[in-house]
């Protein structure tokens, strides 16, 4: 029998207001915050125009046998939607913890099979922001070309309108933005 593997999965739609002001704070130490959310939208061109084609929330998948972070289960399902390579694709993540160094790796390796993808990840927190191994795997990134970046207002109140289900209440800046002066610097320090 051969071995459980993650398989893709249909991303959500949206996420509960509650998970995302949890999750997605910019802090400096996110205590009781195991779970990565993993927020995209990606735009194919063509041509002619740029069309808005996909978007949704991925979240990690946890199982005592074997793990599948966030930016697994995009790149999984990506490869399965978007299977050719001629076409021209802007995509763009918001995650709740920047990538894993393992993870770094990988959309390294997709984006060198995906030449005609341009990537912006924009992240509330850098995950072991202090660990060589997670940095590299930042400037490894920013070496293959991705824009990193730490989210700002602006990008919590668009992923507010748009990837959660805040049945109308107003987007509240309150806390999300704690850190955000020390990781901003910090981030651009690694990347130097």
């Amino acid at each position: 029998m051969e071995p459980w593997r993650p398989s893709p999965r249909n991303p959500m739609d949206r996420i509960d207001p509650n998970t995302f002001r949890f999750h997605f704070p910019n802090l400096l130490y996110a205590s009781g915050r195991k779970l990565c959310y993993l927020c995209f939208q990606v735009e194919r061109e063509d041509y002619f125009s740029c069309n808005d084609s996909d978007w949704g929330v991925f979240r990690n998948k946890v199982h005592p046998w074997a793990r599948c972070h966030a930016e697994q289960c995009f790149l999984s399902w990506f490869r399965d939607q978007y299977p050719y390579r001629d076409e021209y694709y802007n995509v763009t993540w918001f995650l709740s913890w920047s990538p894993c160094p393992t993870c770094a790796e990988e959309v390294v390796e997709f984006l060198e099979e995906y030449r005609n993808l341009t990537l912006s990840i924009f992240t509330s927190r850098l995950y072991y922001f202090w660990d060589p191994n997670y940095q590299q795997g930042l400037r490894k990134l920013w070496d293959a070309g991705v824009q990193l970046d730490i989210m700002s207002c602006d990008d919590f109140e668009y992923c507010w309108d748009n990837f959660v289900d805040h049945k109308r209440m107003r987007f509240q800046r309150r806390n999300l933005l704690k850190d955000y002066d020390f990781l901003a610097a910090e981030l651009q320090e690694i990347l130097r």
